[in-house]
């Protein structure tokens, strides 16, 4: 379990160009963390809440989440949104419920591909871009290996004294993503619960009415 022993105020930058792994650069309390993040989102099965989204144009959006892993989540917004995010574990879907249109991706192109995949290992699938440590936060940036995977995704987490329903004592609250044309969109959890199975239909990428 990963735990602070004093408050870390610097922030540590690692920077990459093509390394085969992000585990020879990191020193023990760098790797301890990433190890406690890969087991925080390892052992999320089932995972829904409530989200609040600031947009690249700082609109706001909000709605419910949730994940089934290993690959599966939606992102349904509250109207007057009629936007609707959900991946099957394979592909990735952006439907407008108010005009009737679907955008349909490889999840593997997208920043959360890593986070949800059956087996997260962050150190082999991912490139550590930064680590900060705080008192009772940890933030941990990442990007993809690959051209494949566009854009990349800062996770901000509290530490708590004890474990949670996931067995670590991390607790993922809200994350940034900066896309390939460098726009950044935060989105924020809220009344997350663990436990809860959501049906099947929920992460079926196809169109649905308004």
């Amino acid at each position: 379990m990963f735990r602070f022993s004093k408050i870390f105020a610097a922030i540590v930058i690692l920077i990459y160009s093509y390394q085969p792994s992000n585990a020879n650069f990191l020193d023990p309390i760098q790797l301890e963390a990433v190890n406690a993040v890969n087991s925080y989102l390892n052992n999320i099965e089932h995972m829904e809440g409530d989200f609040i989204q600031v947009n690249p144009d700082s609109s706001i959006s909000e709605g419910r989440f949730y994940i089934r892993r290993p690959g599966k989540f939606r992102f349904d917004y509250s109207k007057p949104e009629s936007l609707l995010v959900v991946s099957d574990g394979v592909w990735l879907g952006i439907i407008d419920r108010e005009i009737e249109t679907l955008d349909r991706y490889p999840i593997r192109y997208s920043p959360h591909y890593v986070l949800f995949k059956k087996n997260v290992s962050l150190l082999d699938d991912a490139r550590i871009l930064g680590i900060e440590f705080y008192d009772k936060f940890l933030v941990l940036s990442i990007e993809g290996l690959t051209d494949e995977e566009i854009g990349e995704i800062t996770l901000h987490f509290h530490v708590r004294d004890s474990i949670n329903e996931s067995y670590t004592n991390l607790e993922l609250y809200e994350w940034y993503i900066v896309d390939a044309q460098g726009f950044e969109t935060n989105v924020k959890l809220s009344d997350v619960v663990h436990g809860i199975v959501a049906e099947h239909s929920y992460f079926v990428v196809k169109e649905e009415s308004k």
